[in-house]
């Protein structure tokens, strides 16, 4: 898959926000929209989040973060550094890779949706398309917000609506993946 310049842009952008804002919620998993508005750009309210410095690793790798400054709307469901710790043994230092560039922009746009999606319009079973072609299943019951990824991992919503002029943030318990078709096996 081809990933353009402005895609790039697009979904540093969106991404930089996940790392942005305090992770208020943390302590408190019963807040699932926070209704945050940061008043700048995605690119501008970068800031440094104790919850999100693996995701912030992983931007400075793919070569995204100092492209941070789209025109978007995007939505980016934003895996906490809990999340990225639940990963296989070896898999984000493969990630970090230099020969694992590709992968990793396409590993990050995973996580990102087009348009500007609050938690009011997110809807219990409403399908949405990441920025890699896939699809995320929305669950929701009451304020409890879930995000189902290809490899059926659900993530629960930390902390939503994380509001920037060009998009909005859900921080997320879980890394979302695509399932990743291996072939057939040979013997």
């Amino acid at each position: 898959m081809n990933l353009s310049h402005q895609f790039i842009l697009r979904l540093s952008s969106i991404i930089c926000l996940a790392i942005a804002e305090p992770a208020i919620a943390q302590n408190n998993p019963s807040l699932k929209a926070s209704g945050i508005q940061t008043g700048t750009d995605l690119g501008l309210s970068a800031a440094k989040s104790t919850e999100h410095t693996t995701l912030l690793q992983l931007l400075k790798a793919s070569g995204l973060l100092k492209q941070a400054h789209g025109k978007g709307p995007f939505t980016v469901f934003a895996p906490t550094n809990a999340a990225f710790s639940e990963l296989p043994d070896g898999e984000l230092n493969e990630l970090l890779l230099p020969s694992s560039k590709t992968r990793l922009i396409q590993f990050l746009a995973y996580h990102v949706v087009k348009g500007r999606l609050t938690s009011d319009q997110l809807r219990d079973g409403q399908s949405l398309t990441n920025l890699s072609g896939q699809i995320l299943v929305v669950h929701k019951q009451g304020n409890d917000i879930t995000i189902k990824d290809g490899r059926g991992t659900v993530a629960e919503v930390i902390q939503g609506d994380i509001r920037a002029t060009n998009g909005v943030v859900y921080s997320i318990n879980r890394v979302l993946q695509r399932v990743v078709n291996k072939g057939p096996i040979v013997r």
